[in-house]
């Protein structure tokens, strides 16, 4: 059973990767622009509004796998973040608040 811990995000999508604006749904990889490591963190998207392609939007996220499987402790407030489909960065964006 995955994490219900759930996160609100600033993100926005790259045209020149991307061709439409993800749905509800959606899992990709985020990347904390603070990790030397680079770990891949699986996340799922349950709300976003993000309107088109290159503007910044919100979007309610939460871990895919339970913490003992995958260490979330990395995403905190105010952390920036790549958006990765496989090696591709498609996304990025800043974690607003936790405890939604």
């Amino acid at each position: 059973m995955k994490s219900e811990q759930k996160f609100l995000v600033e993100v926005i999508f790259y045209s020149r990767i991307r061709k439409t604006v993800p749905k509800e749904g959606y899992r990709p990889h985020l990347v904390m622009e603070t990790d030397k490591a680079q770990e891949y963190l699986g996340v799922e998207i349950y709300d976003i509004e993000v309107d088109t392609l290159d503007s910044v939007g919100y979007a309610i996220v939460a871990p895919l796998y339970e913490q003992d499987v995958v260490n979330y402790s990395k995403i905190q407030p105010n952390l920036s973040f790549l958006v990765m489909e496989g090696t591709s960065v498609v996304g990025g964006g800043k974690v607003i608040s936790f405890h939604l």
